[in-house]
């Protein structure tokens, strides 16, 4: 009863404040969160239909090195790109970046609507021409648009986090994981398309690939139609005379510098599992892919409760619970689980969705609580640090530990298998990982999986693939012995599997700690306490200073870190520099 009575009076509260940003309404600040909702709705559907192409990209030419290298595109363009765009959304303003990103968007649409009759056009001129370039041409044509697609992502997530923030100031931490509900709501529509009519196993009919893929068209058109008719806020630093270098006082803040270290476990954590995590637990269920629709179905509907329980904790306090649940739900996901019912494995999972759900919009919730005069900067740092993280290290580093974990096992179980599968020694920032042939791996997988189906004519195919993968001094010993491999294999990759997540949870440990140092600090200035523009630059009355004579950004009597001994000799001397604030009148705390 606690959630209905804290939403009831959080919905009274908001009424009465309606008019906070001088020319919105309380119905137009609702109608920018939907539009900025529904651009995480089309970022969660493409990425999520376009895994799902894979069939369809490997007919036309694109082994699985190549589709790994398309797809890590869209890890790279959000990163990168999102480390500058909080810079570029304060020139150019919410609506136009808005705008501008939807247009590039629609782009990378177009490019993939346009892939497969180009392909066969460059099919036709390889065979005139005795060339053969359709494939890299292909190749290119995708990267591009998926390239694109990720850049689009990252201007959108410059853009939406802090308009959110700045439309519900009086409860960010609320609004803005409802906002990050969209991403997986996204992952869930696209999910529902790609299961329906992607691939020969579609759920009702097979249609062209590209259709599904670029179905997320359909949420640009309504986002566009929304946009266009309605006024934005200013960004921060528009509506503040402050000079702009006061959008980087955050980086003199030793507790802003802890939150980018653990927004980059968070998302190492969070991206790298579930971006691995139907590789992980493939063979632990009959389709991993329904695990990563109920884990992120349970996150959409947990993100709508997370302002009323961090009403109870306060942000930080719900960062560390989440934290010690996500550790709890790996370490269940990693333990000896498989064969024990499908039951079980939706309870780990359950226990673990608990735990990340609401960590990434929450941490953005706290950047613009505290540092209300950096705006975009402060919450694309963060989203930055998550996206490099993952995209540099947590999907390599996790397959890493998986493949090694499985070599190990199968060598430990079946040192002959073993032998016949061993494949090359990787190293992933100097961690050593012994690999298996990887076609004749996957081979062995479906062709267990297909003895357990009792499909004759799978298994008379997966053996002739295995064969042609193996050395040639070894094919007919492959063959014989191919039954008991295959079964050693799954059983190896299981482990494999169970093994990474068991080594992932250690992430968590560290962000758990991040949050304990911060809650204890918080709690030896006065306890957490989000921070008002006002108070940070001393506009407006909010701290009764001004330019000539600013204040202390903690110089309101309700400032919850006042006398913080960080603040004095970081933010506040930003402050200083950057806010016009003198000697006299300043007294201890900041951001």
């Amino acid at each position: 009863m606690w959630y209905l009575g804290s939403l009831l009076n959080e919905g009274i509260y908001v009424g009465c404040n309606f008019l906070y940003w001088d020319d919105l309404t309380m119905d137009n600040r609702k109608t920018l969160l939907i539009a900025s909702f529904l651009t995480l709705v089309a970022a969660g559907m493409g990425m999520i239909t376009r895994g799902a192409a894979g069939p369809a990209w490997t007919a036309m030419g694109i082994d699985a090195v190549r589709f790994g290298e398309i797809m890590g595109l869209g890890f790279l363009g959000f990163g990168v790109v999102i480390l500058f765009s909080g810079i570029i959304v304060e020139f150019l303003g919410y609506k136009r970046l808005l705008l501008i990103s939807i247009g590039l968007h629609f782009i990378s649409a177009l490019m993939i609507l346009a892939a497969p009759s180009l392909h066969d056009g460059w099919l036709v001129a390889d065979e005139a021409n005795a060339t053969n370039v359709a494939t890299d041409n292909l190749v290119n044509l995708l990267s591009y648009s998926i390239l694109l697609f990720s850049i689009c992502a990252g201007l959108y997530e410059a853009v939406i986090n802090p308009l959110v923030g700045q439309l519900y100031p009086e409860n960010q931490t609320h609004y803005l994981n409802i906002l990050h509900a969209g991403w997986p709501g996204g992952i869930i529509i696209g999910g529902v398309l790609a299961a329906c009519f992607q691939n020969e196993t579609a759920w009702i009919t097979q249609i062209d690939w590209q259709y599904v893929v670029a179905s997320y068209s359909i949420v640009l058109v309504l986002m566009t139609t929304i946009i266009l008719k309605q006024p934005f806020p200013e960004t921060a630093s528009r509506k503040s005379s402050a000079a702009f270098a006061v959008l980087f006082s955050c980086f003199l803040s030793i507790p802003f510098l802890v939150l980018i270290v653990a927004h980059a476990l968070i998302g190492y954590m969070e991206l790298g599992v579930d971006s691995m995590q139907t590789k992980l637990m493939e063979g632990m269920v009959d389709n991993a892919v329904v695990v990563l629709i109920y884990t992120s179905a349970l996150m959409f509907v947990l993100r709508f409760f997370a302002g009323p329980i961090a009403h109870r904790v306060n942000p930080i306090g719900l960062l560390l619970i989440s934290s010690v649940l996500a550790i709890v739900g790996l370490l269940w996901l990693g333990s000896e689980i498989y064969g024990t019912g499908v039951f079980m494995i939706f309870a780990a999972a359950t226990v673990y969705s608990l735990g990340k759900a609401f960590l990434w919009p929450t941490m953005l919730a706290i950047a613009g609580e505290r540092y209300p005069q950096c705006g975009a900067v402060a919450m694309s740092t963060l989203g930055a640090a998550g996206m490099i993280s993952v995209g540099l290290v947590g999907s390599a580093m996790i397959g890493a530990q998986q493949s090694n974990a499985m070599s190990l096992s199968l060598e430990k179980s079946s040192s002959v298998t073993y032998a016949r599968y061993k494949g090359e020694v990787e190293d992933v920032f100097g961690y050593k990982s012994q690999t298996l042939n990887s076609g004749m791996q996957q081979a062995a997988m479906d062709y267990d999986a297909a003895v357990k189906k009792n499909d004759a004519a799978k298994q008379a195919e997966k053996l002739v693939a295995v064969v042609a993968a193996a050395a040639a001094d070894s094919k007919e010993d492959v063959r014989t012995n191919f039954p008991d491999d295959s079964a050693a294999i799954a059983k190896a990759y299981n482990t494999g599997g169970r093994t990474a997540l068991k080594n992932t949870a250690m992430i968590p440990v560290g962000m758990a700690i991040c949050f304990l140092g911060l809650l204890i600090y918080y709690k030896s200035i006065g306890g957490y306490k989000p921070l008002t523009l006002e108070d940070v630059t001393g506009e407006g009355g909010g701290c009764g200073g001004d330019d000539e004579g600013a204040e202390d950004i903690s110089c309101s009597d309700d400032a919850a870190d006042d006398g913080d001994p960080l603040a004095v000799s970081t933010v506040e001397e930003g402050a200083e520099e950057c806010c016009g604030g003198d000697d006299e009148g300043e007294g201890g705390g900041g951001g």
